[in-house]
């Protein structure tokens, strides 16, 4: 019997059978985590069994990642907003 492995990350329905579903994966534009959209956790979004299978798929590999306006996550967003509120303070 083969042993099936999988890493964090991925998944064989996501990487071969369902490539479109990568357009609810998150990428932070700074330091490059990714992590699922909070758009699939949306009351409506398993309306289609598809979806369902979309969801779950990419819990189970993903950790959730929102971004905001720019494409930062979280942490990103606080170190730069802190580091150009620094510079600001200096320069005054």
């Amino acid at each position: 019997m083969s042993d099936k492995k999988t890493k964090r990350g991925y998944s064989l329905y996501l990487e071969e059978w369902f490539p479109s579903a990568k357009k609810y994966i998150n990428i932070c534009r700074l330091c490059g985590a990714e992590g699922y959209s909070p758009v699939i956790e949306a009351e409506g979004f398993c309306g289609e069994v598809q979806n369902a299978v979309i969801r779950r798929e990419l819990k189970k590999t993903l950790p959730r990642l929102p971004l905001d306006a720019i494409g930062r996550c979280e942490m990103c967003a606080r170190a730069q907003d802190k580091n150009e509120e620094e510079n600001e303070n200096e320069r005054r």
